[in-house]
């Protein structure tokens, strides 16, 4: 499996993908979206150029015309499917990890409330929650706008994701917090 960091950093798959959307996109461009700089683009061009992947134009004397091979569209959909398989693992550990740790805390408090203001975060914690319904849980959700009336018990516990430090400022004394982030 591809390391999850040079998926990320791939550019020659975003300049794949640039290309594919867009055949009249500069060089200018292509460096400009991919934060590198235009020489490197104009080496990575010209490599996927020699590779087959992608070919040059030259429509006018200023204007060129990239396109993706056969080949190109091929190697792009490799790509693809490689980052696709890299993150939904990566989403599969990370829901995995959530569900374990909830086992663990409702053996120990009565409760668990959840805080979470990041999209994608709260998306892959609700399906952890969805799995453990088919077990009882006690888990409720604190929104921003409960959480001015939150209150608590001993047996409770909070699990918070927060992108505003302030958050755990505002909540009342004493209340237990773990910020999923860390623990994953």
């Amino acid at each position: 499996m591809a390391d999850p960091e040079v998926m990320l950093n791939d550019h020659e798959y975003a300049v794949m993908t640039e290309i594919a959307d867009n055949g009249h996109i500069t060089q200018r461009e292509l460096s400009s979206k991919l934060g590198v700089s235009l020489g490197s683009v104009n080496i990575l061009i010209n490599k996927m150029a020699k590779e087959g992947l992608i070919k040059i134009e030259q429509v006018s004397s200023k204007q060129v015309l990239y396109m993706l091979t056969p080949a190109g569209m091929m190697a792009k959909a490799k790509k693809t499917v490689r980052y696709l398989k890299v993150h939904y693992r990566a989403i599969y550990e990370t829901k995995e990890k959530i569900k374990i740790l909830f086992l663990e805390l409702l053996d120990q408090y009565e409760i668990i409330y959840l805080f979470i203001d990041d999209e994608e975060m709260l998306a892959i914690t609700n399906l952890a929650i969805e799995e453990l319904h088919k077990e009882k849980t006690n888990i409720k959700r604190v929104t921003q706008e409960s959480l001015a009336t939150f209150s608590h018990e001993r047996s409770e516990y909070c699990i918070f994701i927060y992108s505003d430090a302030e958050v755990v400022n505002r909540l009342p004394k004493g209340v237990a917090t773990l910020d999923l982030l860390t623990y994953i």
